[in-house]
């Protein structure tokens, strides 16, 4: 068996069709969506990120309330 060789990304570097891209892609996950997240600036990811955290624990106290 091989080691899988890592190479760090420089900022900004997108390593697309490397082997661990083409294995997610391989898996069925949509990688475009990756690509337009990590074009979006930090701060905007980190609002999305809010956001998703948010909407989960809302999510969480409503199904906690419904079964109470």
């Amino acid at each position: 068996m091989h080691a899988t060789e890592i190479t760090p990304l420089e900022p900004g570097e997108l390593h697309l069709g490397g082997p661990a891209w083409r294995a997610a892609e391989a898996a069925g996950h949509d990688m475009s969506l990756i690509v337009e997240a990590l074009r979006k600036p930090a701060w905007e990811r980190m609002q999305m990120n809010d956001a998703a955290l948010t909407l989960g624990l809302m999510l969480r106290k409503a199904q906690q309330e419904q079964h109470a």
